[in-house]
């Protein structure tokens, strides 16, 4: 069984991401390491859910992006899972904090009243660019707590204008400040692949998505990402393919390739998810 956190599917509003045009697997250094992707390069949702299952993947979080200049409207995301059912999707919103705390709480509501599962933030993103502890997204972060609703931040080397947005200390801080919040890190906060592992460790309501940075080979210090699945016994890690910028049959045979127990390939691929996300 195999469970994907992250994926984008090429559905309308998500085909004007720039992601899609011209798809991110093209680009390096996506492309050195990447297969031909036919239904990000046609567009086409046929194709992505014969890929899907021809990964052997189940079901997924479908995470829209909400920044400045592009987005994906939350009403997207419901009409997507609406006309979609059947496929195992659970659907986070996405919250755009550049708006304003009023406007972000009051899309967060609108995302609860939807039934969505989960919250999306880019906040090295937004403007201004913001950490993931930055004071704004506090009321976020306080609300999806008391729901019981984790929160996917993406942060990478691509978010925010230096690499300190990156760096995990931040959510390390929110972590400490809302202990029953369950916090995932999209891209693991790539490059600072130890950093991240010691933030899981001393805070197990972290949770990290490698995805990319953990299959393609080429990858620079990925062998770290290896070491701390080990070391923690396959807790805390997540499986999730990025796609676009990931073929998902691709992720799953990178994924199979690495030295790890078969109790460590459950715990990522779908029991670590399944526990979030309380799922049976």
């Amino acid at each position: 069984m195999i469970f994907d956190f992250r994926f984008r599917p090429p559905y309308e509003e998500f085909l004007n991401l720039g992601i899609f045009e011209p798809p991110c697997f093209t680009l390096p250094p996506f492309s050195y390491h990447a297969v031909e992707t036919p239904s990000a390069r046609k567009q086409d949702m046929s194709l992505f859910f014969s890929e899907m299952t021809e990964a052997g993947i189940c079901g997924g979080v479908l995470v829209p992006r909400a920044l400045p200049g592009e987005s994906v409207s939350n009403e997207c995301v419901k009409k997507f899972c609406e006309e979609y059912p059947g496929h195992g999707i659970v659907a986070f919103g996405g919250i755009n904090v550049s708006l304003g705390i009023a406007a972000a709480v009051d899309e967060l509501e609108k995302c609860i009243s939807y039934g969505f599962k989960g919250i999306a933030m880019e906040p090295g993103d937004f403007i201004p660019s913001m950490k993931a502890d930055d004071a704004r997204l506090y009321p976020v972060y306080e609300r999806c707590e008391r729901m019981g609703l984790p929160v996917v931040v993406t942060l990478s080397l691509w978010q925010g204008t230096d690499l300190s947005y990156s760096a995990p200390d931040s959510l390390m801080h929110v972590a400490e400040d809302f202990p029953g919040l369950q916090i995932v890190a999209a891209h693991a906060c790539y490059p600072w692949i130890m950093q991240a592992v010691a933030a899981v460790v001393k805070y197990p309501n972290i949770w990290l998505i490698p995805d990319m940075y953990l299959y393609n080979p080429y990858t620079p210090g990925r062998e770290m990402f290896i070491q701390a699945i080990q070391w923690l016994n396959g807790e805390n890690i997540l499986f999730g393919t990025a796609y676009p910028c990931y073929d998902m049959r691709q992720a799953v045979e990178d994924f199979m390739k690495l030295d790890l127990t078969q109790e460590q390939r459950e715990k990522i691929f779908y029991k670590n998810a399944y526990k979030i996300l309380s799922l049976e």
